[in-house]
C-alpha cells in the first residue's frame, strides 16, 4: 500500500499528491522538490503581499474620478441688452466667481456671443488620501447687436468681474 503526502499550495489553490512505497519515507529527490516549491511557493506569496502593499497604497492616493455633466439649463435672467448713450450703445454685464471665470465675446451675425466658463478646483485630505475635485460650469448668451451700430468699432473690456461692450453708431450718411 502507498502513502500518499498531500501538499496544498492555497496561493495556487492546487493539490499535490505524492505517491510513496510503504517501505520508506521521503527520499531525497522527494525532499529536494518539496524544498523548491516550498521556496516558489513562498516567493509568489510575497510578491503577492508586496503587490496588495502597493495596490492599497495606490487607491488611497488616487480616488475614482466622478464626472456629473449637465446640459440645456434654461436661465430665467433676464436678458441684457445694449443702452443707447447717443452716439455709441453701452452693454455692462457683471460676472459672478471672476476670479475662477474665463470670458469669450465674438460677434456672431447679427449678436454679440458672451460665454463664461467657471472652473473649481478643490483638495480635501481624508483618512484615505487626498480626494481632488473639480466643477465647471458654461454659460453661452448671445444679446442682439442695434441695427444702427457700427460693428467694425466694438471695444470689449472686462475687469474685476464687470464685462463691458461699447460699439459706436453708424455714421449717417449726409446729401449734397
Amino acid at each position: 500500500m502507498k502513502k500518499y503526502y498531500i501538499l496544498k499550495l492555497t496561493l495556487l489553490s492546487t493539490t499535490i499528491l505524492f505517491a510513496k512505497s510503504p517501505s520508506s519515507e521521503l527520499t531525497d529527490l522527494d525532499r529536494l522538490n518539496l524544498k523548491y516549491m516550498y521556496e516558489g511557493a513562498k516567493e509568489i506569496d510575497m510578491l503577492n503581499r508586496s503587490m496588495e502593499a502597493g495596490m492599497k497604497e495606490h487607491n488611497q492616493k488616487i480616488q475614482p474620478v466622478l464626472t456629473t455633466k449637465s446640459e440645456n439649463i434654461i436661465d430665467n435672467t433676464p436678458i441684457d441688452s445694449f443702452q443707447d448713450l447717443g452716439d455709441k450703445f453701452y452693454l455692462e454685464k457683471h460676472i459672478e466667481n471672476s476670479k475662477d471665470t474665463k470670458v469669450e465675446v465674438s460677434i456672431v451675425n447679427d449678436t454679440v456671443k458672451i460665454i463664461t466658463t467657471t472652473i473649481k478646483k478643490e483638495n480635501k485630505i481624508t483618512d484615505n488620501g487626498m480626494i481632488e475635485s473639480s466643477y465647471s460650469s458654461s454659460t453661452t448668451e448671445e444679446i442682439p447687436i442695434p441695427f444702427n451700430a457700427d460693428i467694425s468699432k466694438i471695444k470689449k473690456e472686462y475687469k474685476d468681474g464687470i464685462l463691458i461692450i461699447s460699439i459706436s453708431k453708424k455714421r449717417k450718411a449726409t446729401n449734397s
